[in-house]
């Protein structure tokens, strides 16, 4: 296992029963986003990529055949698999895998989903290339990514207080090199929706790794560099001495290539 790998798994291992709990992966706008891209029939077989505790594996599981979620982390398939025996989910099931690696036939699936984690693979590319190979021919790609705005300056701001914060985070793309990416590994982009996470308390936010007061006072600062006119781009709202904040978020349908 690579470090980058390490860092992840460790960094997941301590914070999954968090993960289990989070209002921000559990709900939001991204989910209905995601169901509504993949225009279902019931019929699907479904892999969701780093599936984390599972919540986005939830909402497609009753409304398609078969759903497989993979995760880096077992200890997050754990608190998944914890969390569908609690739903009375019967058609999911859990694999550790790595994105990067996945061990399924080509032409395994109608449909991939990955929510909230490209951020974290060390190889979006070969990701990509994964989930191409075991699509089937004509098989949707639905993906949501928080992402950084069309700046060089801001692409290295918001990318330097993700790593300040966690160091499992590698690389936070702008909108312009996902398509990119996406398109150069032979999917065709059939649909962009462009948001926000829901706000979240920087406090908070900054805590939970479980950061050191130095460390979130850095991660402060950095916050501080923004200009008035950049606060904006990342919903910054301020209120008695905290501020709330919300990364852009990007959903992206992109369909392979084939006949179903």
């Amino acid at each position: 296992m690579d470090q980058i790998h390490d860092a992840v798994r460790q960094q997941f291992s301590q914070h999954a029963k968090y993960y289990a709990q989070s209002k921000v992966h559990s709900e939001g706008e991204t989910l209905g986003v995601l169901v509504d891209f993949a225009a279902l029939s019931g019929t699907e077989k479904v892999l969701d990529i780093a599936t984390g505790t599972g919540f986005t594996a939830f909402v497609f599981a009753p409304k398609v055949s078969h759903v497989i979620a993979t995760d880096l982390t077992p200890a997050m398939l754990d608190q998944a698999k914890a969390l569908a025996d609690e739903r009375g989910l019967q058609n999911v099931a859990f694999q550790v895998a790595p994105a990067e690696a996945l061990p399924f036939e080509e032409e395994s699936f109608d449909l991939v989903t990955c929510r909230i984690a490209p951020h974290h693979f060390r190889d979006v590319p070969q990701f990509l290339s994964e989930t191409y190979r075991v699509l089937c021919p004509g098989g949707l790609f639905c993906m949501v990514d928080s992402v950084c705005p069309e700046s060089e300056r801001l692409i290295e701001w918001q990318n330097r207080v993700e790593k300040l914060r966690d160091h499992s985070h590698v690389w936070g793309y702008p909108p312009s090199q996902w398509r990119e990416v996406i398109e150069g590994t032979g999917f065709t982009i059939e649909s962009e929706v462009h948001t926000h996470n829901a706000l979240q308390p920087f406090s908070w936010w900054a805590d939970r790794p479980g950061n050191s007061p130095e460390r979130v006072r850095q991660i402060r600062a950095a916050f501080d560099e923004l200009t008035p006119e950049e606060e904006p781009l990342f919903a910054i709202q301020r209120e008695a001495g905290e501020f709330y904040f919300a990364w852009p978020m990007y959903c992206v349908k992109a369909r392979k290539s084939g006949a179903p």
